[in-house]
């Protein structure tokens, strides 16, 4: 006699010691076994990729800088990284001067939803900008000479 019971998963053979198991169970079996594992090892949309893996390890970077008063300051990433917040230190995120320009010292950047002035975040690079004048009333800090700055990139 064959398998009398059966795995409620998968419905392999689950013999009994009264039952006899036949050639053609351990065929059946093999072939359900197949299919289904088969069918999960194509499915790539269940699997983390290695790059996945890294960005789990590793969901952020930070780094600080000193400013060095240029108009824009470049710095290179090693990641794909999708979004950023950059403020400068020691300082409040949004400062009003005495003739009504607001200076920014922090900054939201994303590829993906964008991001706020003076930064600017791409595939590769992290963009910072430091205004001489204001620009609609607004003055961008993000690269004043001596400035002290700190930046959190998310993968």
């Amino acid at each position: 006699m064959a398998s009398s019971s059966y795995t409620k998963k998968l419905g392999l053979c689950q013999w009994s010691e009264s039952d006899r198991p036949k050639r053609i169970d351990f065929v059946n079996d093999n072939a359900i076994i197949d299919e289904k594992l088969g069918e999960h090892l194509i499915n790539t949309n269940i699997h983390v990729t290695a790059e996945e893996k890294i960005r789990f390890a590793n969901p952020y970077t930070v780094f600080s800088y000193a400013g060095d008063g240029a108009s824009t300051k470049t710095f290179a990433l090693d990641d794909n990284y999708t979004f950023a917040i950059v403020f400068q230190k020691f300082y409040p995120s949004v400062e009003i001067e005495s003739n009504s320009v607001v200076v920014t010292r922090f900054a939201i950047a994303g590829r993906v939803f964008g991001s706020s002035t003076g930064v600017t975040l791409t595939s590769n690079s992290l963009i910072v900008t430091q205004d001489a004048n204001a620009t609609d009333g607004v003055k961008n800090n993000f690269n004043e000479a001596q400035g002290q700055y700190v930046a959190l990139l998310f993968r």
